[in-house]
């Protein structure tokens, strides 16, 4: 009997030291299973005693295998999804986890007035800009929410109001996207609860190139033959280790062969930490030379979904949007685009995504008037400078006069932005090795 109750004892000690043993210390850590950040140990500020129970329930050990298995119990005995990301709507359909509808004025207007700063900083330099809305899954597909939710559409109605407001020049695909799905699965019932699938990217993707189209005649929207159409079985949602069984539309670019990768190219180029993914691909296809080259600021609908834009566009760069868009002139400083396109996802368009103070603080530089200040322009060779060369990137530093409110860096034909550190009197710009043109370079500075 004593051995016995000394095997249990053991047994339980082991049971309970397990987790701790393989506590999850690891730094900047993504779920697998819940597609965010896993609270990080920091002892200033806030609530502490909060914070310390968010990281145990987050890093205990096995936390990952603990939730799927009572998510697959619930599933399979009560037909219940329980899980920290999705939930079940009617007839099988999957969405994220359901809340109260509840727009933050203060961001939706701080964006849009961003937005309009984007805007007015292309246009000054002769640039199209457009902004696109991406509804989320709950938009389009509101008649399969869980029983006893209603869904009010407010954050899309609060922007809509904000950027007709301000004068943004944005399209939606929300309507769109409605109409097609009264036919077609713009959407997947289970994989994915978030994003458009391949079918609702196509539609979404054609609706803004239709847009495109009215500033250069020579671009048009997608024509399905362009593509090769398959199926791609999905045996899990989602980052998730959920159980699904679905087959889900694939589309794959026939022109694929002519697009040349060089992302690689650009790997020095700063990014948010978080959202750091980047794409540079250049579309040699008989007639491209006489496409334009867009800038995209995307997120998640187009990060894994480059076969729209590749082939609609002389070259396609790309920028995670979610923070990356605050330095909007770094970027583009060094891609000089004929266009620009920002898209955002209906569920990504907050302040968790976009901060409210780089939102509201940051400014653009106004395009300088050339014929105005020319007398007053700096050979570069007459200025302290520092030149660093990374790839494709080229990076110019050079001290500045103490009093200088502005700078500008001029060769080729172009302008390009220098950003200021005032306390230690730095001027920086780093731009695209292909406009570097060091012998005619000229600096201005703007007090």
């Amino acid at each position: 009997m004593k051995e016995i109750r000394i095997g249990f004892v053991s047994i339980l000690c082991i049971a309970l030291l397990l987790p701790l043993i393989n506590f999850n210390l690891e730094e900047n850590y993504a779920s697998p299973i819940d597609n965010r950040m896993l609270t990080e140990w920091n002892l200033s500020g806030g609530d502490i005693t909060d914070m310390v129970e968010s990281y145990i329930n987050d890093r205990i050990g096995f936390r990952t295998e603990a939730i799927d298995a009572y998510t697959e119990l619930n599933d399979k005995v009560f037909g219940m999804m329980v899980h920290p990301t999705y939930t079940y709507g009617k007839d099988g359909y999957v969405f994220f986890q359901m809340s109260y509808e509840n727009p933050d004025p203060v961001f939706v207007e701080l964006f849009c007035a961003y937005l309009r700063r984007v805007q007015d900083y292309c246009e000054e330099r002769g640039v199209p800009f457009i902004y696109c809305l991406n509804p989320s899954k709950i938009t389009i597909y509101q008649q399969y929410l869980p029983a006893g939710y209603i869904y009010q559409d407010k954050l899309n109605q609060m922007m809509y109001e904000k950027l007709e407001e301000y004068g943004v020049n944005y399209i939606t695909n929300e309507y769109v996207l409605k109409e097609k799905s009264e036919t077609e699965q713009v959407f997947n019932v289970k994989y994915d609860a978030g994003h458009w699938n391949d079918l609702g990217a196509f539609y979404g993707t054609n609706n803004i190139l239709e847009k495109v189209s009215q500033y250069f005649p020579n671009v048009s929207p997608r024509d399905i033959s362009e593509f090769e159409i398959g199926e791609v079985h999905e045996d899990s949602l989602l980052v998730s280790h959920f159980a699904i069984d679905e087959d889900v539309p694939a589309f794959w670019d026939k022109n694929q062969e002519n697009i040349e990768d060089i992302t690689e190219s650009y790997s020095s180029m700063k990014m948010d930490q978080n959202y750091n993914e980047r794409f540079c691909l250049i579309n040699h296809k008989e007639g491209a030379e006489e496409l334009p080259k867009v800038l995209v600021f995307q997120g998640s609908y187009y990060n894994e979904r480059l076969q729209y834009f590749q082939s609609a566009f002389r070259e396609y760069d790309a920028v995670h949007n979610y923070e990356n868009l605050l330095d909007f002139d770094y970027y583009f400083n060094i891609f000089q685009p004929d266009c620009v396109i920002l898209e955002t996802a209906e569920y990504a368009t907050n302040g968790t995504y976009f901060s409210y103070e780089g939102l509201a603080g940051k400014e653009l530089n106004p395009v300088l008037d050339i014929e105005q200040y020319e007398d007053q322009f700096i050979d570069f060779s007459k200025v302290d400078h520092n030149v660093t060369m990374e790839g494709n990137l080229v990076t110019v530093s050079l001290e500045m006069p103490q009093e200088a409110q502005r700078a500008y860096l001029l060769m080729g034909g172009y302008q390009f932005d220098f950003s200021l550190d005032q306390e230690n009197q730095i001027a920086e710009c780093t731009i695209d090795i292909r406009y570097f043109q060091e012998d005619s370079a000229q600096v201005f500075f703007q007090f």
